[in-house]
């Protein structure tokens, strides 16, 4: 669990307590339903402990401290404490802090979570949803799905109906169309037996950190990072290093970083960083791609989740940069993972991996476990759409990205001057600092009760605190915003955070 420390026993069971940051990014949207703060409060750390996210014993962070990382009252705080212990679901004793009790959960509930995920597993709702770079389904997309026999034939509808429909690997169609998309767009040369399919780009991360990490091994990662790939590593129990990449990854720190600590994955997303939205120069990448072949022990993986969204004009695969597998095309410690969910529609839940074919192998193995292939129809469909209209879907897609990013940092220009971010090449965010000292966890939480949700850049670190192992870096003071909303929604909300008191920004 983020943020805890071991305390002393309660009732024989051994008690951890959390800081309030750590707390306070676990407990998501709780603000944004109907009723009095302290019982939405509550009742979010009620549901939390049901789902075991809250361990039994846990010590609950002094009132004062919870209060000012959710820029709310004392007795706000107070009041859900004392619900809480009305209900039977917490204790204080004179003079002590507020504790969990023992309830019914296993062991094996509680784990180490991340809190940017909250808001997608929360009934809540904002006025403007600035967390989730959640694409609107490209209209190319929503035809064929609304009418498969405009991009298959009936011939090409049977041969998939006429299968068993179980297919690890991935529908044998789609590896072969996305092995070609591969090698003729994103210069990066691939065969269909090096490619499998998954659920989105969320497992192909979860399955490569669970196929080849085991718990406690170091794995390294840049700093800030994809909030999903710090959760699968959480979880399956990985020694996660960051790498400072705010103003871009240094290639001679992650080369020290990984020759000290010899890591068994090293997760990177060169195009386009998520959330910082830069593009990696080529001579880093260079670097990367000799540093791996000098450690053929670590498994070098690129994130490509986002290269088909540039914010430049032209096509999305007249890179200025190649994918680092594309640098050493046979060295078998270099992989690349991909996903349609930011580029076609993220209901299609459709992403690859390219490896060699061992490590497809032993992915194809671990993803017949799970659950024993991706739906095989709709891989066809994809399939079509990879072969067919796919330019198509890119150009429309660059035009509605470009249209949202001006529109949010033109109204970020306007109304909250004192902003800063990099300029982003691409992708879906923008990693914006807050002026002077602000805490970003406090900000998120005042700008969710105005209605809108974003996310914090402690969220997005491997330090919970959010400064780094050397005290150099800090993601603290940022705040990730996704422009994936309407031009106006995007507008609306920057003036309504420009409306946010003063003391909580």
């Amino acid at each position: 669990m983020i943020g805890t420390k071991m305390a002393e026993p309660i009732h024989g069971i051994p008690v951890q307590k959390i800081g309030a940051a750590a707390l306070a990014d676990l407990l998501g949207r709780w603000p944004a339903a109907e009723g009095p703060l302290y019982r939405l409060l509550a009742a979010r750390i009620s549901r939390l402990t049901d789902a075991g996210e809250l361990a039994a014993g846990l010590r609950l962070p002094a009132e004062r401290d919870l209060a000012a990382a959710l820029s709310v009252s004392r007795n706000t705080v107070a009041a859900a404490y004392q619900l809480l212990r009305d209900e039977g679901m917490a204790e204080s004793r004179q003079g002590a802090a507020t504790r969990i009790v023992p309830h019914r959960t296993t062991p094996a509930a509680v784990h180490r979570a991340n809190g940017f995920f909250a808001g997608l597993l929360e009934a809540s709702a904002v006025d403007v949803d600035l967390s989730l770079a959640a694409v609107d389904c490209a209209p190319q997309v929503a035809a064929a799905v609304a009418d498969p026999a405009i991009v298959l034939d009936p011939a090409e509808r049977a041969a998939v109906t006429r299968t068993s429909g179980y297919f690890p690997h991935g529908l044998p169609v789609l590896r072969a169309a996305i092995a070609g998309h591969l090698t003729d767009r994103l210069r990066l040369p691939a065969g269909a037996v090096q490619i499998i399919v998954t659920t989105g780009g969320q497992q192909a991360i979860d399955l490569l950190i669970r196929s080849e990490v085991l718990p406690g091994q170091p794995v390294v990662v840049e700093d800030p990072t994809y909030p999903g790939a710090l959760d699968a590593l959480q979880r399956a129990g990985a020694r996660v290093i960051g790498v400072p990449a705010a103003e871009g990854l240094d290639p001679d720190r992650l080369e020290h970083v990984v020759r000290t600590h010899r890591p068994a994955l090293v997760y990177l997303i060169p195009t386009y960083h998520n959330p910082t939205g830069r593009l990696m120069p080529a001579g880093h990448r260079e670097r990367i791609a000799r540093l791996a072949a000098a450690s053929p022990d670590t498994l070098f993986v690129d994130d490509m989740t986002l290269a088909e969204l540039p914010l430049g004009d032209g096509p999305a695969w007249a890179f200025r940069a190649l994918p680092l597998a594309a640098l050493g095309p046979d060295q078998p410690n270099l992989v690349s993972i991909g996903s349609l969910s930011k580029l076609y529609w993220g209901g299609l839940r459709t992403g690859w991996i390219r490896a060699s074919e061992g490590i497809i192998a032993r992915l194809a193995a671990a993803k017949a476990a799970a659950d024993q292939g991706s739906a095989a129809f709709q891989q066809a469909i994809i399939a079509a759409l990879l072969r067919g209209p796919h330019d198509e879907i890119v150009k429309w897609r660059g035009e509605w990205l470009r249209s949202r990013y001006t529109a949010l940092a033109g109204a970020l220009r306007a109304s909250l001057p004192d902003w800063t971010w990099p300029e982003p090449d691409g992708g879906l965010t923008l990693w914006a600092r807050l002026p002077g000292e602000a805490d970003s966890g406090a900000f998120a939480q005042a700008a969710l009760r105005h209605g809108v949700a974003v996310v914090p850049g402690r969220l997005l670190s491997v330090y919970s605190a959010g400064v780094d192992s050397a005290g150099t870096g800090t993601t603290s003071e940022y705040v990730r915003l996704a422009y994936a909303q309407p031009p106006d929604l995007l507008r609306a909300a920057v003036r309504t955070l420009a409306a946010i008191p003063a003391r909580s920004r």
